[in-house]
């Protein structure tokens, strides 16, 4: 059966030109909202997620690496002045990275040793001097960005030729300009070992050449003066300050929990002794002896000569002695000598004082009161009692116990000199309004996610109340026709019998002039069944008779 598309059309004109005005307007307006919604639905549907690439790129980066994304067919758009590359679909983030890596991007702005991966003929040695400086400045900045806090850096450096003389011989110097993250801040050991760094990477540089800034041109590693030389070290001011801090936080800690969080304040000013002195003494005590050594030494010479022969072999084989001198001798000698050495009792002592000892500790403490609420003796609007915050001091017993606390808390030495004093005062109230501006700004970024659903929201409710609604109320709601239609067709079984006996009546009082051609009790069943269908489907009965007084038109 072949479709005839002109009678379609007309008779969709014509329903559309029987319809009432209201319907007619609405109509339109329902077909170009559904289109609308649709077309909606369908976009933010399919609109794909972006996941963050690279950010913070420079400009030769970001060239090379949309051109390696527009070789892989990956989607991407960018951000933030071209500086961040976002990619879709996120999933795809990790493994892009990867693979860009392997290709050397992002480069970023330092060059280092891959100058030389490839080979260069024809360059001069001037240009190979260049070079390797420029790989160095590149490698160091490398290493700089790997240190917390660092999110750019650059470093220049300064290599004069070797002179045959050493006077005129001028060393090398580098100067290294750091951009640290926004809230980093870099300790004095982390400066230091960025000189020490950039010195240990250049032939004969040393790091008190190295100047290091940071992006607001502060110079960070500021070399000391004769004048502060002569002063106080920075390394025994850190030390002080340590031990101060150290004890301060002891106190609070421990007033914290008796007083309450932020109800103590504790200051601590160490004195600290960094002399150092080595003393040695040698004492002796007259008193006290000890035999350290004898000697005793006894000769005797004197008595009758002695015979004497002359030596040779003569005398040794006859056995008669030459007499060499003869006569009597003189009286004889007598020498004795006795010698005595005593040790004196003797005292070596040697003392060494280290530096740091601590020599005097003042310590002042502040602590808060108690919040009490009170009774004003008003009433608010709702008949309740008014309750007022109201400040109490201490009890001198408390204070007591707390200095009482303190002292053993700071090792607290009457002889060494020690103060501690605890005063009683009132804290300034807090003020709320930072953490309600920050409470604000949350709720703020909040509304603001939320802002892209806004659109669709609105426009989701207005197609239900504008157009789905009433397109509903339409289809339910039976037009005047039918609504006339329905009046007249009888409500049921008990006003069809009383028409049928209305009728009955009538034909009774009419005078009889034959039988009747039509059965009345097949007419009141008939009738009856029409009238339990009527009743069962209005809708029907109303379209039946709509198109019987159309001629046969819908």
């Amino acid at each position: 059966m072949k479709l005839d598309f002109g009678a379609v059309f007309e008779q969709v004109l014509g329903f559309y030109l029987r319809l009432p005005l209201a319907q007619k307007v609405a109509l339109p307006l329902l077909a170009v909202g559904c289109m609308g919604l649709i077309m909606f639905v369908s976009n933010w549907a399919t609109r794909p997620e972006y996941g963050v690439l690279y950010s913070n790129l420079a400009d030769a980066d970001a060239a090379a690496v949309v051109e390696k994304l527009q070789d892989q067919k990956i989607g991407y758009r960018l951000t933030n002045d071209g500086k961040t590359i976002e990619i879709t679909p996120p999933r795809i983030v990790h493994e892009t990275r990867l693979n860009l890596a392997s290709s050397g991007l992002p480069k970023g702005d330092q060059v280092g040793l891959e100058l030389w991966n490839e080979a260069k003929l024809g360059i001069s040695a001037f240009g190979e001097s260049i070079n390797f400086t420029r790989a160095i400045q590149g490698e160091l900045e490398r290493t700089i960005l790997k240190i917390e806090g660092v999110s750019a850096v650059r470093v220049h450096i300064t290599s004069p030729k070797r002179s045959v003389f050493a006077s005129r011989d001028v060393p090398p110097t580098a100067s290294v300009l750091l951009k640290l993250k926004a809230g980093s801040e870099l300790q004095e050991a982390q400066i230091k070992g960025i000189a020490h760094l950039v010195a240990g990477s250049i032939e004969r540089l040393t790091p008190e050449n190295v100047t290091i800034l940071d992006q607001r041109g502060k110079l960070l590693n500021d070399r000391p003066s004769e004048e502060q030389k002569n002063g106080a070290d920075l390394t025994r001011l850190q030390y002080q300050r340590e031990i101060e801090a150290s004890y301060a936080k002891r106190i609070e800690s421990m007033l914290a929990e008796i007083l309450g969080a932020g109800k103590a304040v504790a200051r601590v000013t160490a004195s600290v002794d960094f002399s150092m002195f080595e003393k040695e003494e040698e004492a002796y005590d007259p008193s006290g002896t000890v035999t350290r050594s004898e000697r005793e030494v006894q000769e005797n010479q004197g008595g009758k000569s002695s015979e004497g022969g002359v030596p040779g072999v003569l005398s040794n084989l006859s056995n008669q002695t030459g007499i060499i001198n003869g006569g009597e001798s003189g009286a004889g000698n007598l020498r004795k000598e006795s010698i005595k050495n005593y040790e004196v009792s003797r005292a070596v002592s040697k003392v060494t004082k280290s530096p740091g000892k601590l020599e005097k500790l003042s310590v002042a403490v502040l602590v808060d009161g108690q919040y009490v609420e009170v009774l004003t003796g008003a009433n608010d609007k709702d008949g309740l009692p008014v309750k007022e915050r109201q400040y109490v001091a201490l009890a001198p017993e408390m204070i007591a116990k707390v200095e009482n606390l303190v002292k053993q808390a700071v090792g607290f030495d009457t002889d060494r000199g020690d103060i501690v004093t605890i005063e009683n005062i009132k804290f300034a109230e807090q003020n709320n309004d930072i953490e309600e501006a920050l409470n604000e700004s949350a709720t703020i970024q909040m509304a603001m996610s939320l802002v892209n659903w806004v659109p669709g929201i609105i426009l989701f409710f207005f197609v239900i109340m504008i157009v789905i609604k009433p397109l509903v109320r339409f289809l339910v709601t039976p037009t005047d026709a039918e609504v006339d239609l329905s009046r007249l067709l009888p409500a049921g079984i008990q006003e069809l019998e009383a028409e049928l006996e209305a009728e009955r009546s009538k034909l009774s009082s009419l005078p009889d002039k034959g039988v009747p051609s039509i059965d009345i009790e097949q007419l009141e069943n008939l009738l009856s069944d029409n009238s339990r269908l009527v009743k069962d489907n209005p809708q029907q009965a109303a379209l039946l008779i709509r198109y019987w007084l159309n001629d046969g038109r819908m």
